[in-house]
């Protein structure tokens, strides 16, 4: 096997691309998460805990995107892009189950609501210099844009949702990921999930978006909570 490629990209969609089936990538998503983790526990708790970006996370906190923790199988190629928010949704998974999996779901009430990336201004039509800037870098920055609203949305939904579920966020992450269980976990969330919704909006996001919003959500509340960090279960 050789990894060909591994990169994060801008786009607004959560899918891995790779020649596996959706249950399989999302199980090497998870694999990754858990290996990074392993390896990185600090960077990686840093950058969840500083609700870093991409552009940041890359330059920053480069150890956190390592072709060592890619699956190994003989004759496989594997081409592993993260789109998105992607790979901060599989590190904050990893660091649920590693350090919070045996502690009950904490009190949020009195945690303050937590920063979410600002995606800053809509983009000007005009560059620095006053000069128009071509459309193709001017559609480029606007789809840019939206992205970063639309995951700003959806990271305000998933902390709103913890709060709301503490106990059933909790269960959702500990399950593992395509199972019946992680399912039955999803429709214990539907009330938080309706509260947290608001009015005349709705969610286009699947699974490992919701997934990944409630564990960094679920993540960053617990620390703010002060709580105590646990080794995780052996593997």
């Amino acid at each position: 096997m050789s990894v060909t490629a591994f990169l994060i990209g801008t786009a607004a969609a959560a899918a891995a691309q790779s020649d596996y089936s959706t249950k399989e990538t999302r199980q090497l998503i998870r694999d990754y998460g858990d290996c990074i983790v392993n390896r990185q526990q600090k960077r990686a708790s840093e950058a969840i805990l500083g609700d870093v970006g991409n552009a940041e996370l890359m330059q920053r906190y480069s150890r956190l995107i390592d072709g060592y923790c890619l699956p190994t199988r003989p004759g496989i190629r594997i081409q592993a892009r993260f789109q998105g928010d992607q790979l901060q949704y599989a590190l904050a998974d990893a660091l649920v189950k590693k350090e919070l999996w045996n502690l009950p779901a904490p009190d949020f009430a009195q945690i303050p609501s937590l920063y979410h990336r600002d995606p800053g201004p809509e983009p000007s039509r005009l560059e620095l210099n006053g000069k128009p800037l071509g459309a193709r870098r001017y559609e480029a920055a606007v789809a840019a844009h939206q992205a970063a609203q639309a995951f700003r949305f959806l990271s305000l939904f998933g902390e709103c949702v913890v709060r709301a579920g503490p106990a059933a966020a909790r269960a959702l992450l500990l399950a593992e990921p395509g199972t019946p269980q992680e399912q039955a976990q999803f429709a214990a969330l539907a009330t938080p999930f309706g509260i947290c919704m608001p009015e005349g909006r709705t969610l286009a996001f699947g699974k490992v978006a919701l997934r990944g919003t409630i564990a960094i959500n679920y993540y960053r509340l617990a620390k703010a909570a002060g709580v105590a960090t646990t080794p995780g279960p052996a593997r």
